[in-house]
């Protein structure tokens, strides 16, 4: 009914449904308050999603909020990055890399000895993602063993690949057979596996496959 009055233009902004509010009540109080708080009084709102509603419903109305005031720059997320979150993200850092650069990535079932099966033209590639923020001698260094009550490290047959991301968010792409047998290793040893971070792959893609 919606899709065919608009069809035939004909106004319905005075139906309240079952809104205790119409849409023209809604503009009006847009239109002279001063603060998302005062718009839902007067609608005579309550709840903590009331805001919510009524900025969703503002939105589609296309009506200028911009006199209204912003939610409060403490409230937002912050923009500086949280590196002791590194370890929490480094699954996700890395199939989005994996993504970007036109592989499709599946997520193993736990309990597994991989954290991401990568699908290439070369067949599937069992990943171990690791991450870091630790130096020594101004070197990142990342351990590659688990802890579960000693140290293990990762045989062969269980994973393909590690895929080591440093808090400079520098990716490195390293076989298992290259650090085979090793409990931690300093990544500057292993340059020629660094890979282009996830910044330079998207610089790298086309403005028109973003959009």
């Amino acid at each position: 009914m919606r899709s065919r009055a608009d069809h035939l233009g004909l106004e319905y902004g005075h139906f309240a449904g079952q809104r205790r509010w119409n849409e023209e009540q809604l503009q009006s109080a847009v239109a002279t308050e001063t603060s998302w708080t005062e718009v839902v009084d007067a609608l005579g709102l309550t709840g903590r999603s009331a805001v919510s509603i009524v900025k969703g419903h503002a939105a589609r109305l296309e009506l200028d909020v911009s006199h209204l005031t912003p939610i409060p720059a403490d409230a937002r997320p912050s923009p500086k990055l949280d590196l002791h979150r590194l370890g929490r993200a480094g699954a996700l850092l890395a199939a989005s890399w994996y993504t970007l650069s036109g592989h499709d990535v599946s997520w193993p079932l736990e309990p597994s000895r991989f954290d991401l099966i990568v699908h290439t033209v070369h067949g599937m590639r069992r990943v171990q993602v690791k991450t870091t923020t630790s130096r020594r001698s101004d070197k990142w260094q990342v351990y590659l063993s688990t802890t579960h009550g000693e140290r293990t490290t990762y045989d062969p047959d269980e994973i393909d690949d590690f895929f080591i991301i440093n808090a400079d968010l520098e990716c490195y792409l390293i076989p298992v057979e290259a650090v085979g047998g090793l409990h931690m290793i300093q990544l500057s040893a292993y340059e020629q596996y660094r890979v282009a971070g996830l910044v330079t792959i998207s610089q790298t893609v086309p403005a028109a496959t973003l959009t």
